[in-house]
């Protein structure tokens, strides 16, 4: 019930959904200044949440630092958790695998693990259907786990979770896995940057030490031409919209004892 209802409220939050409402008042409304004040708040969301400086300046303040392990700091476990490391194939490309925007959640544990930082990886992360409501045709954690063998990574050292459908529930079902580690191990836990606070939490909570080790890292610091601090985009609009999920999930799972 919560998963479910917890993409609704995804949903809900989405601005591009505010929008939508804001328009829908404006056209309906028998008030000018209601009117008025519905599309005055549309011009201020698509300002600001189109803006690549505000978005990065959101992302740098929301994000997890990236972090450098020292020489001689090892871990046995790598837990990797899962979600948008794969885009779905179309079923006349069912032999190929696509890799999605999260990728580098993949891609950097093999990169730890072929320099000796990590010697076991769990991927945790199972189906996200939620009946005709939302659809998850995929194999996310199957798919990881052969690109990582493609790569290099040897199958006995590749755990997999597959039941997992949120960050609670992989704290939860990594922790009936790994539970002859919990007390004498810190292990090594990598997901997004934006989703490390809430996932630090969690895995905290489920009895782990954890050491954070944040990747896909979305806010850069790096110099800027006018133009591109400027020119708003749409890209940056679905950059906020996930940026409002994950606070939002943070404050969710706060209050209802999650994390």
């Amino acid at each position: 019930m919560f998963f479910a209802l917890s993409k609704i409220i995804d949903f809900i939050l989405l601005p591009i959904c505010w929008i939508f409402v804001l328009l829908l008042i404006s056209l309906l409304s028998k008030y000018q200044k209601s009117r008025k004040r519905s599309l005055l708040a549309i011009l201020v969301i698509l300002t600001l949440f189109s803006n690549p400086w505000f978005v990065n300046r959101l992302y740098i303040s929301y994000e997890q630092p990236t972090v450098t392990l020292e020489k001689n700091e090892n871990y046995t476990w790598g837990i990797v958790l899962g979600g948008g490391m794969i885009r779905p194939s179309d079923e006349d490309q069912s032999d190929k695998i696509n890799v999605g925007e999260t990728a580098d959640r993949f891609i950097q544990p093999i990169l730890l693990y072929k320099a000796g930082k990590i010697k076991k990886i769990l991927i945790t992360g199972g189906n996200t259907s939620i009946g005709k409501i939302k659809v998850d045709k995929g194999h996310e954690t199957n798919d990881v786990k052969q690109l990582m063998i493609d790569m290099g990574v040897r199958p006995k050292d590749i755990y997999m979770e597959t039941k997992a459908r949120n960050t609670r529930e992989n704290a939860t079902y990594s922790a009936q896995m790994l539970k002859n580690y919990l007390k004498n191990e810190e292990m090594l836990l990598i997901t997004s940057a934006m989703h490390m606070q809430r996932s630090i939490r969690c895995f905290t909570k489920a009895g782990f030490k954890i050491k954070a080790y944040p990747v896909d890292k979305k806010g850069s610091h790096n110099e800027s031409g006018l133009l591109d601090l400027i020119t708003p985009s749409d890209h940056n609009l679905s950059k906020t919209s996930q940026l409002i999920r994950e606070i939002s999930g943070l404050i969710i799972y706060t209050i209802m004892g999650y994390c």
